[in-house]
């Protein structure tokens, strides 16, 4: 049974935490995902008749929030990386995940996006490259730039934590 008749709402109400913890791992920044995710809904519902399935549905707000996110940086061209959340709704990540996170938030935003997309959705290569609108070496490019950066960044802090000891 849908809600209102419309199973747009129901898709919403099933998959908001996943697709509100993809656009965060996407922006870095639990508002800014909040914006994201909001902004790639309203863009979808307009569209949401000629969308074929759930599945669909799913690729298609994906889809449109990296496309979103990608426009955004450009227009704006800068971010600013906060050493911790504000105090809001929190997203339930483990501990040993926030070491992760604080360095996947220094990742260029399409390096980060092309992390989020590969590892925490789990998305072949060469839909990944069609999600970030690029051929597929280009995403494989960022991925592997994304992981030596990740790789440098951990090592780097595991080296910090070792000397402190």
């Amino acid at each position: 049974m849908t809600v209102n008749g419309d199973p747009f709402d129901e898709f919403v109400g099933a998959r908001y935490q996943a697709l509100l913890r993809g656009a965060y791992l996407i922006t870095g920044d639990l508002h800014d995902a909040c914006d994201l995710l909001h902004d790639a809904l309203a863009r979808v519902y307009v569209r949401r008749r000629s969308i074929r399935d759930v599945t669909a549905t799913e690729e298609y707000v994906r889809r449109t929030m990296v496309r979103t996110h990608i426009s955004r940086w450009r227009r704006t061209r800068r971010e600013v990386p906060m050493p911790e959340l504000p105090d809001a709704a929190v997203l339930e990540f483990a501990p040993e995940d926030d070491r992760l996170r604080l360095v996947l938030r220094r990742l260029p935003p399409k390096q980060r996006a092309v992390v989020a997309l590969k590892y925490y959705i789990d998305l072949p290569m060469a839909q990944v490259a069609e999600e970030l609108g690029c051929s597929l070496a280009t995403a494989k490019t960022h991925l592997a730039r994304a992981m030596k950066s990740l790789r440098r960044e951990l090592a780097q802090e595991n080296v910090e934590v070792g000397r402190g000891c």
